[in-house]
């Protein structure tokens, strides 16, 4: 039986925004800074491990640079993670820390 992984702190949300507007969030501990892609990389691969169990990877995605208008990470911290994926509409004077509000996976980026 495996371990489970804490969320390690910083923590960047990953926003990959395509041509056509669709955009794509992760959530990483790798700040990426887009200007060092080189020119020639065509590729970029996402890999999601979930918390858990880090030796379980729950995903995997495949992006066309090509296709890609955009990529940056933003620094976040955990309350605001949280306060992000509450219900919209309602508010709470609770504490922002709940549990089922935090992310279950962390991702990891390759450029190939």
């Amino acid at each position: 039986m495996s371990e489970s992984l804490k969320l390690p702190d910083p923590l960047f949300k990953l926003i990959i925004r395509f041509n056509n507007g669709e955009k794509f969030y992760f959530i990483t501990d790798e700040l990426i800074a887009a200007h060092h892609i080189a020119a020639d990389t065509r590729y970029a691969l996402v890999s999601s491990f979930a918390l858990q169990n880090p030796n379980e990877c729950t995903a995997v995605t495949l992006i066309n640079l090509n296709d890609v208008a955009f990529i940056k990470t933003e620094k976040i911290t955990l309350d605001e993670l949280a306060a992000e994926k509450r219900t919209a509409g309602l508010h709470s004077f609770a504490s922002a820390m709940n549990e089922e509000n935090l992310p279950k996976t962390l991702s990891q980026v390759k450029f190939i």
